[in-house]
């Protein structure tokens, strides 16, 4: 049970960008996590960030994958940084603590220059 996701990438300085509209949830958990690490694979000295600002909502799988992503670029000592998360996702993201372990920027630009 999955649904076909459109991720694009780019890379800015020494960050790689991936954006993705939607919702990351249950149905696009793994697409996202496997597309990821996939490029990561490719860009083994690249840190990486998630631009939430096509992102509607975030669920419980949603945060799990981003996690998981974490985890692997800290295994390999990079960094995972999230920007532009719209109100709601922002509100969810402190909820989960996620704030204080991951970066969260308002704008992408503050991370990447």
């Amino acid at each position: 049970m999955s649904e076909k996701i459109d991720l694009q990438f780019s890379e800015s300085g020494r960050w790689l960008i991936v954006r993705f509209k939607g919702m990351i949830n249950l149905l696009v958990r793994d697409q996202l996590r496997q597309a990821v690490m996939l490029e990561l694979e490719k860009r083994p000295t690249c840190d990486l960030v998630i631009d939430l600002s096509g992102v509607t909502a975030v669920d419980s799988s949603g945060l799990g994958a981003i996690f998981s992503i974490y985890k692997y670029l800290s295994e390999r000592q990079s960094t995972l940084a999230l920007a532009a998360p719209n109100r709601d996702v922002g509100a969810l993201l402190e909820l989960t603590h996620l704030d204080k372990v991951i970066r969260i920027e308002k704008l992408l630009a503050t991370i990447t220059g």
